[in-house]
C-alpha cells in the first residue's frame, strides 16, 4: 500500500513541469476533509472561498441532468475560484459515497511566495486546458450525435415532422399550421398478389426498390414524405403561394411521369405483374403534431387529403374506360402551364365515382392504365 500515490501525486504527474517542487509549494497550504456520501462539498451561490484536490472518492458536479463526475487526482472548484470578478459557485458539488478532499483555502494562496505561485498557477493553467479540451469534444460529439439523430429521424418524418420531435425534446408543442398543400397519393398495384407466395425478406427488397424510385424523385422534385402504407405513399409539398405554386406543381407532376416511366421499365424488364397508381391533388390541409402525450404523428389533415387518395385509388371512369396511371385534380392541371407536361394528359376531364357516390373529375394520363 505503500506505493500507492496520492491525489496530490497524481495531479503533479499529470500537470506539473516539476512534480516535486509542485507538491512542496502544497505541504503547507494544504487540509484533508472528510466527507459522507451525499454530503455538499459545495453549493451553487456560496462563495469561492477554496477548492480541492480528490484524495479518494468521487465528486458529483452539478444537479439534474447536467453532472460531471471527478476522481482521485482531479482539481475541482477552481473554476469559481480563478474567475474574474465573480467569486460564487455557479453549480454544487456533492460527494458519491465517502471522499477525502485536499482543501486549499484562498488565504493560503495569496500567503505564497510569488515563485510558488508560478508554480501553482501553471498547474492549474494545464488543469483547465485539459477540462477545456474535454468540454470541447464533449460539444462536438453533442452536434455530431444531433446530426446523426436528424439523418436518422429523417427516415421516419418528413423535415417539417422533426421540427415536431425537436420541439418534444424541448417539451413544446408546434401549433398546427394552416396552408395549402400538393398531395400525392401512390399504389404500387398487383403488389399483394405479386408478393403472397415470396420469402418475406424478399417481399421486402421488391418494395424497397419500388418505394425508393419515388422517394428519390419525390425528394428531387422537393417534396416530402408523409407515410408509407404497404404498398403505397403519401407525399406533400407546400404551395401557400404563387411562387411556390407555379415552381412546385409542375414539379411534382413531373416527379410523377418520371416514377411512372422507371417503374414501367422494371416491371417490362422482368415480366412482372405490377403497375402504379399515383394521384395529385391540391388544396387547403392543417399540418401538425396529432398524436397523443407520448407520440408524435406529424401528418396533414382534411377534405383535401381525403378526396387525394379517391384519385390514387380509382380505377375507370363513370364510363368504364381505365384510368391513366397517373390523375391530375382540376386544380393541379390548371397550373400546368409547360406544353409539353399539359400535352401529357388528356385535355377533357373525366369523371369517376368514388366511395358514398362521390364523384370526381380528373385529367387523366395518357399511358395507357394500370
Amino acid at each position: 500500500m505503500g506505493n500507492v500515490e496520492t491525489g496530490i501525486q497524481l495531479l503533479a504527474k499529470r500537470f506539473a513541469a516539476d512534480p516535486e517542487r509542485f507538491q512542496a509549494v502544497l505541504e503547507e497550504v494544504r487540509h484533508l476533509e472528510r466527507l459522507n456520501d451525499g454530503d455538499f462539498v459545495c453549493r451553487a451561490g456560496e462563495a469561492a472561498e477554496c477548492l480541492w484536490i480528490i484524495e479518494d472518492g468521487i465528486v458529483v458536479i452539478g444537479e439534474g441532468e447536467k453532472i460531471t463526475r471527478r476522481y482521485k487526482g482531479d482539481l475541482v472548484g477552481e473554476i469559481a475560484f480563478h474567475r474574474r470578478g465573480e467569486t460564487t459557485r455557479s453549480t454544487s458539488m456533492k460527494a458519491d459515497g465517502t471522499v477525502r478532499l485536499w482543501r486549499i483555502d484562498r488565504s493560503k494562496i495569496d500567503a505564497m511566495l510569488p515563485e510558488d505561485r508560478v508554480v501553482w498557477l501553471d498547474v492549474v493553467a494545464a488543469a483547465l486546458s485539459e477540462k477545456v479540451i474535454e468540454a470541447t469534444e464533449q460539444r462536438s460529439n453533442l452536434l455530431r450525435d444531433n446530426v446523426s439523430l436528424d439523418h436518422v429521424l429523417k427516415r421516419f418524418v418528413c423535415g417539417d415532422g422533426i421540427m415536431a420531435v425537436n420541439g418534444a425534446f424541448d417539451r413544446q408543442h408546434i401549433v398546427p399550421d394552416q396552408t395549402t398543400a400538393l398531395l400525392w397519393f401512390s399504389d404500387l398495384a398487383g403488389f399483394s398478389a405479386f408478393s403472397k407466395d415470396l420469402p418475406p425478406g424478399v417481399a421486402g427488397e421488391q418494395i424497397r426498390r419500388f418505394m425508393e424510385i419515388q422517394v428519390e424523385e419525390i425528394h428531387r422534385a422537393g417534396g416530402e414524405i408523409d407515410k408509407f402504407m404497404g404498398d403505397g405513399l403519401m407525399a406533400f409539398w407546400r404551395v401557400p403561394d404563387d411562387m411556390r405554386l407555379h415552381d412546385r406543381v409542375p414539379r411534382a407532376v413531373n416527379a410523377a411521369l418520371i416514377c411512372v416511366e422507371r417503374i414501367k421499365s422494371i416491371v417490362v424488364a422482368e415480366g412482372l405483374a405490377l403497375d402504379i397508381r399515383i394521384g395529385l391533388h391540391m388544396g387547403p390541409v392543417v399540418i401538425g403534431d396529432f398524436g397523443g402525450n407520448d407520440r408524435i404523428a406529424y401528418t396533414l389533415l382534411g377534405e383535401t387529403v381525403n378526396s387525394a387518395s379517391r384519385y390514387e385509388q380509382a380505377r375507370q371512369d363513370t364510363a368504364g374506360r381505365p384510368l391513366g396511371n397517373i390523375r391530375l385534380s382540376g386544380p393541379v392541371f390548371a397550373n400546368l402551364h409547360d406544353e409539353e407536361l399539359v400535352s401529357r394528359f388528356e385535355a377533357e376531364p373525366r369523371e369517376f365515382e368514388a366511395k358514398a357516390g362521390r364523384t370526381f373529375s380528373t385529367h387523366s394520363s395518357i399511358d395507357g392504365g394500370p
